[in-house]
């Protein structure tokens, strides 16, 4: 995403004029003018007469919009939230096949305070938020009918195509699947670089929900086995000239994609298998919606994120339960006592270990399997010498010299 941003300096004429000289003119992007029109909010007279006196559109080429498609946030003065708000601009690329929208100005200028009507106050620093497609534009300039066949992203979809076996056809229902691969290796490239690895909570939790999804994409398209960590080089490869550091870590970020994927297709076909079987009976007894206890046992036995079980459920026309898979997820985090080993980091005894050992070596840069000495036990939240059992309940810490396993101040 590209953008502009203004705090008071600023605001409609500005962005807008600004705005369509970056679009048009030569020593810039320059689109024909002829092929770009623009939107504007219901109400927003001001922007209309500067697109209209200043940039010399003709009305048909601006269309005026409701809250739902030209308000930041969408719908914001009916439905909320509270806040500071605006109506924006979009501007569009016609092409002969359709149109595109590639950029769009928000004029951030209202605190939403309460219920309509008279809900709107103005702001005193107009303020200006623009968002441009990064690669919707770099299509457009490029003359080509899809974000995933410009320059940086059609070399990758080529390669998942031989990595999978396939003839990469834009129209078919495997090209889908290998545009959306290709868009899930790249981010996770990307995450797993900067040291967000995947895992069940925050930002973990999307990394792994992303190499899911595309593996259950790979297993569609009859693959039994590990493919994504091919590509991780090829994605370097492609974003080496303005990130050449992802060069350095291809390795390692193939490593831990590798690892997931082995997680994953270890699992897919039993659990495709259950999933085949959930449906089969919500059919026979005319159910719709995939049950909250289903949805977790998939989740907890299998390894199914839910959000891909209720795509999965969408393709078959089945809604999801969140309600119920939320419920279970409480009730299981409550038997399994989860959040002492968090509260159990946070002061005591590790605290201590801490300060007088000053951490532990990480190595997970270069290994995911380490020789390591025990430093340190706790339990029942004193430090111990040896533990002769376990009773199943109570948090058992045990302190290592070195690890792979990767720190929770990290944002994991």
């Amino acid at each position: 995403m590209l953008g502009n941003f203004s705090f008071g300096d600023y605001f409609k004429r500005e962005a807008i004029n600004w705005g369509w000289e970056f679009l048009t003119g030569k020593e810039w992007l320059g689109l024909p003018a002829d092929r770009l029109t623009v939107s504007v909010y219901l109400d927003d007279d001001e922007a209309a007469e500067i697109w209209t006196n200043d940039i010399k559109l003709t009305p048909e080429r601006i269309e005026r919009m409701g809250e739902d498609d030209n308000f930041w946030p969408a719908g914001a003065p009916s439905k909320g939230p509270d806040g500071v708000c605006g109506p924006c601009s979009e501007i569009f690329f016609h092409t002969d096949g359709g149109s595109v929208e590639i950029w769009n100005l928000v004029f951030t200028q209202f605190n939403r305070v309460g219920d309509p009507p008279n809900n709107l106050r103005p702001l005193p620093s107009k303020n200006i938020d623009t968002g441009m497609g990064l690669e919707r534009t770099a299509a457009v300039l490029q003359g080509v009918d899809s974000n995933f066949h410009i320059d940086i992203l059609r070399p990758i979809v080529e390669a998942a195509a031989e990595v999978c076996g396939l003839k990469y056809d834009p129209a078919s229902d495997h090209g889908r699947r290998l545009r959306r691969i290709t868009d899930h290796v790249r981010a996770c490239t990307f995450a797993i670089h900067e040291n967000v690895y995947p895992g069940n909570k925050k930002q973990g939790y999307v990394i792994k929900r992303l190499l899911r999804r595309a593996v259950l994409d790979g297993r569609q398209l009859g693959l039994h086995g590990p493919f994504m960590f091919k590509l991780v080089p090829k994605v370097a490869e492609i974003m080496r000239g303005p990130y050449p550091e992802l060069s350095e870590t291809v390795g390692a970020v193939a490593n831990v994609i590798r690892d997931e994927e082995d997680n994953f297709f270890s699992t897919i076909d039993a659990g495709l298998q259950k999933v085949d079987g959930i449906f089969n009976e919500m059919r026979a007894s005319s159910r719709v919606m995939v049950d909250g206890h289903d949805a977790f046992e998939m989740y907890a036995t299998h390894g199914f994120p839910p959000e891909l079980l209720e795509t999965l459920a969408a393709e078959h026309n089945f809604t999801f339960d969140w309600t119920g898979f939320r419920a279970e997820m409480e009730d299981h985090e409550k038997v399994s006592g989860g959040g002492q080993v968090k509260e159990l980091f946070k002061s005591g005894p590790l605290d201590a270990l801490k300060k007088a050992l000053h951490g532990s070596e990480f190595l997970g840069y270069q290994q995911v399997e380490a020789k390591a000495k025990v430093v340190g036990l706790i339990a029942h939240d004193q430090l111990c010498d040896q533990i002769e059992e376990l009773n199943g309940k109570d948090p058992i810490v045990v302190v290592l010299d070195r690890t792979p396993f990767y720190g929770e101040s990290g944002g994991q």
